[in-house]
Formats: structure tokens, sequence, C-alpha cells
């Protein structure tokens, strides 16, 4: 009988957490965020991107939202596959982005959030991007920052980014843009 009741008294306490509140989650949000960066130095040569960002963000599971990102990009880079070997120069293009960017936001009731995120998504170029490859990549996309939130619908966003600009293989030349960058921005809250 002892063992039955320590059995019983033993299972209830285990069972708590699984019909406990669940914590309080971060509500559906638009955020603008102005990006900038440059690419690793390669024998291509240095692109540099400005960008500005829409995102539109709801919960998602394991306390994180999830993102649908909107941006338009301005690309400064050599108009040459050999970078700027025969005095070719730079060149600018425009691309419009679109991507899901997962975010998981810790400390989330604190006016001092920070962030560490991650997200893919289809890129379209009006040159290619880089030079000789393809119209069409990939902006992968992960980086970590702070947001903070001194009243509960308006907020503060500045991280870093790491940006990887790929066209996947899907032509024969895929050398990519790997970019270092900083966002900076402010997030609408809806309550």
């Amino acid at each position: 009988m002892r063992f039955r009741s320590l059995a019983a008294f033993t299972f209830s306490l285990a069972a708590i957490p699984l019909f406990a509140a669940d914590p309080p989650r971060e509500p559906r949000a638009l955020t603008i965020l102005a990006a900038s960066g440059r690419s690793i130095q390669t024998w291509h040569g240095q692109a540099t991107l400005q960008s500005l960002h829409m995102e539109w963000s709801q919960p998602y599971r394991w306390k994180s939202q999830l993102s649908l990102d909107i941006a338009p990009y301005s690309i400064r880079q050599p108009r040459s596959w050999f970078g700027d070997l025969y005095n070719d120069g730079d060149e600018n293009t425009y691309a419009i982005a679109g991507a899901l960017i997962l975010r998981r936001t810790f400390r989330p009731q604190s006016a001092w959030r920070t962030y560490v995120e991650a997200g893919t998504g289809p890129m379209w170029s009006t040159h290619r991007v880089p030079a000789a490859t393809s119209h069409f990549n990939f902006a992968t996309q992960t980086g970590f920052g702070v947001i903070f939130m001194p009243r509960s619908d308006y907020g503060l966003f500045a991280g870093y980014r790491f940006w990887h600009v790929s066209n996947g293989g899907i032509v024969s030349r895929n050398p990519g843009l790997n970019v270092n960058g900083i966002v900076i921005g402010s997030r609408l809250v809806a309550r």
C-alpha cells in the first residue's frame, strides 16, 4: 500500500509540468530593418550589400517566432568574373529576396532581449550575382543581436547578420558571396 501511495505521489509530482501554464509568448510583430554588409575578399573581388527588410513574424514552436522577410537589395560588385584584373570596374545591381526566418528571443518579458536567427529564401537580381553566374540565387542568413523594448508595442533592433548568397549549384559556376553585416531597425508589436 505504501508503495502505491508513493508511486501515485511521485507520478503526480512528475505530471505537474504537463499541466502548468505555458510561458508568455512573443506576440505578432512587424519589423523594419536596414542592413549593410561587405563580402569576404576573394579573387572575384568584393561586393557590398544594402537592403531594407520588412518582416512579419508570429509565435511559433519552441519559444520562437517565424518571420516572412521581404527585402529589396542594392548590390555593388565587380563587373567581371575576374574581379578587377582587366580594369572592368564595379557595377550596381538590384535584387528582391524573400525568406522564412526562425528567430529565438531570450527573456521575452525583459526590456533588453537577445536573439539568434536563421533563415533562407530565393533572390532574383537584375544582373548575375556574382558576375557570370546566375540571376537567381538563394540568400541564406544567420545572426544574433538585441531588441530593446522600452514599451510593450515598440522596440529597437540591432544585430549582426551573416549572409551566404549562392545559386545552390543550379548553374555550373557557383562561387557565392559570404557577407558580414549589421542590421538596425524598429519593431511594432500587435496587441
